[in-house]
């Protein structure tokens, strides 16, 4: 399963983070994830949820914000929603000339710890 993958380095930056900044506990974890990363949001919660269950990270929360799928037209400069993954500028219809600018991301956005005294 590619999310388990992903889900154990995010762990292993997690782990990197808490220790630099102290942290006694990390009690969320907010997570970007596009549209169009190729992570499939409800398979990462459920790896994320199994990958914690034995770890000192065991019952933290995963937030997902989920982000749509945006082009640009590179030949009129419009920003689009893409949908049904029809990449053509609504406003001069160039197909070629479109640029994703977001929904490919998946991103460690941030957590929230509690440190140590």
């Amino acid at each position: 399963m590619h999310e388990a993958s992903l889900v154990k380095s995010l762990l292993r930056q997690l782990d990197q983070l808490a220790h630099a900044h102290g942290a006694r506990r990390i009690c969320e974890v907010n997570v970007t994830v596009g549209e169009f990363s190729g992570v499939e949001p409800d398979l990462l919660l459920a790896a994320f949820e199994r990958e914690t269950e034995e770890t000192w990270l065991r019952g933290v929360r995963l937030s997902l914000k989920r982000v749509a799928l945006e082009a640009r037209c590179e030949r009129c400069r419009r920003a689009f929603m893409v949908e049904r993954f029809d990449f053509r500028c609504p406003t001069c219809r160039d197909a070629g000339a479109t640029k994703v600018i977001r929904g490919e991301e998946l991103m460690l956005e941030s957590f929230t710890v509690e440190a140590e005294e």
